[in-house]
């Protein structure tokens, strides 16, 4: 019984466990009516993130503030006049959670889905 108890603690944290790769999904601001599409490349070290993200591979964004806590993973992005606040929960192969995008005039939230590929 406990090496079975053993082996599901280990399974499920090699479920939730590093977010190093790539990992696609989308976002839809508050009222938008269309997907945009994310492509992030993160390496985890402990609680630190780091990457690149962006709407494709041909444009990339530098990752600042990677902070991995538990389930919860935050960072943010800034696309010129644009800066994006991510704040995600890790659930494995998929991470979930709100983005705030702000500018200088402007304020929008979304919800944002991403799945690691494999």
């Amino acid at each position: 019984m406990r090496i079975v108890l053993l082996a599901l603690l280990f399974i499920i944290g090699l479920a939730v466990g590093d977010l190093s790769g790539n990992w696609n999904g989308s976002f839809r601001v508050d009222g938008g009516d269309q997907d945009v599409p994310q492509l992030l490349l993160l390496k985890e070290d402990g609680a630190n993130l780091t990457g690149t993200g962006g709407p494709d591979a041909t444009e990339r964004y530098p990752i600042s503030n990677g902070q991995v806590d538990g389930n919860r993973v935050t960072f943010e992005l800034t696309t010129g006049d644009w800066k994006f606040f991510y704040d995600l929960k890790n659930s494995g192969l998929q991470m979930s959670g709100k983005l705030v995008l702000k500018s200088a005039n402007d304020r929008r939230s979304a919800e944002v889905t991403l799945k690691k590929a494999h």
